[in-house]
Formats: structure tokens, C-alpha cells, sequence
């Protein structure tokens, strides 16, 4: 899985702006203590919008099943993905690393390892070994791209670009870096997180810190 950053537009700056629009007034005219409080105010009492203004925008290479999840978070989200009509990419795949049992607490969640982890990727090579060679059998067969790509499994690697709002981007960190959130989605979430988070000048320091997001939240949540 990959993570690039890409682009980067606006600032906590650009947040106090589209806040303090409403008194006809600019960031500039604040003290930086001012402006923090502002937007800890804002994350605090949920006023969403004036983070909205910021974008950020990231290429990422990763399983569908891992940009099923990312693509939830819609709002204020544009997302472009790699088509499988024009493109054959039926040899990348993201492999799993460790089995994990099924939470029997949770419906959609895992705790723990299984114990027989070899027989588990013994199956994982043979699903995706298979599932190539049916693939190519159908293009040779003359069959169009946008059919043959009907039976690849879903940890075929995909690639997209995610462009979104600092307030999307803010959600997702929260959703998708929660302790019960699927463990590879978490990885990607976290890298692009850490890429914000050391942006040169750390220009959305304080949004950040406003909603408890930062390099101890990537660190706690490998």
C-alpha cells in the first residue's frame, strides 16, 4: 500500500478567515493564542464549516476493499480511481501479513490470531493465483477488460486520487483511526495523517490539535 500527498491548499489561517468573515474581520488581526482558541471553539461546539476551505489531496495505491472504506466518507470528497475497463492491473495484489480471528464481540471486527496461519496463506496464494490465470483465459478468449475484471478478488490493488475538504479528511482520521476500525484501513489512514502532520511550517497545527489529531495519534495506531 502507498501513500502520496500531492497537494496542500490553505492553512489554520484560512480557517479563522472563514470564521471571522462573519465579523467582517481577518486571522491577521488576531493574536496566534486568539486564533487557536477560535478553532478549538469551533472543533468543540462542532462548527464544521470554515474547515471546509482547506484542501488536501493524495494519491493512494491500496486494496478495494481498504478504498471501499475510505470512499465512505463522501462528503465534501472527490475521488478518481484507476478503471479496470482501460487498464489491466490484475497482478498487484496487497497480501495479508497475519490472520486474525474474528471479534467474538464485535460482527465486523477481528481480535487475536488464528492459530494454523500457514494453511490461511497457502489459500490466499491459490485464490490469487487462480483468479489471474481465469483472468488472462478470458482476455485470450476475447472477452472485454470490463467483464474479465468481474472475478479478481478484492484484494487486487487499485490506485485513486482522493481530494477533500481539511474537515473530510478530519473525519476520516476519526472514523477510520478508531481502536475497532479494520487494522489495514487504520495504516493508510495513519500515513496520510503523518504526511499532514509534517507538512513543512505544520500549517493545520492547530486544527489538528483541536480534534486530538497529531503524531501521537499515528504512533498509537500502527
Amino acid at each position: 500500500m502507498k501513500v502520496e500527498l500531492i497537494e496542500v491548499f490553505g492553512s489554520d489561517e484560512m480557517v479563522c478567515n472563514a470564521a471571522r468573515v462573519s465579523f467582517g474581520k481577518l486571522a491577521s488581526n488576531y493574536s496566534e493564542k486568539s486564533n487557536k482558541g477560535l478553532i478549538n471553539y469551533l472543533a468543540t461546539h462542532n462548527h464544521i464549516s470554515p474547515f471546509f476551505h482547506p484542501q488536501l489531496q493524495f494519491r493512494i495505491e491500496c486494496p478495494i476493499y481498504v478504498e471501499r472504506q475510505l470512499q465512505k466518507t463522501q462528503v465534501g470528497v472527490a475521488i478518481n480511481s484507476i478503471s479496470g475497463r482501460y487498464v489491466d492491473f490484475s497482478d498487484t495484489y496487497t497480501h495479508i501479513t497475519e490472520w486474525r480471528k474474528q471479534s467474538e464481540s464485535s460482527k465486523q471486527g477481528s481480535e487475536g490470531l488464528i492459530d494454523d496461519q500457514q494453511s490461511a496463506f497457502e489459500t490466499e496464494y491459490e485464490v490469487i493465483e487462480y483468479c489471474k490465470e481465469a483472468y488472462q483465459k478470458l482476455i485470450s478468449l476475447g472477452v472485454c477488460k470490463e467483464q474479465a475484471r468481474t472475478i479478481l478478488p478484492l484484494c487486487l490493488n487499485t490506485q485513486f486520487i482522493w481530494t477533500g475538504s481539511l474537515a473530510a479528511f478530519i473525519r476520516l482520521c476519526k472514523l477510520r483511526l478508531k481502536p475497532d476500525a479494520q487494522v489495514e484501513t487504520k495504516e493508510v489512514v495513519a500515513e496520510m495523517l503523518l504526511f499532514v502532520a509534517k507538512l513543512e511550517g505544520n500549517p493545520f497545527k492547530m486544527s489538528l490539535e483541536a480534534f486530538e489529531l497529531c503524531l501521537n495519534t499515528v504512533q498509537s495506531n500502527p
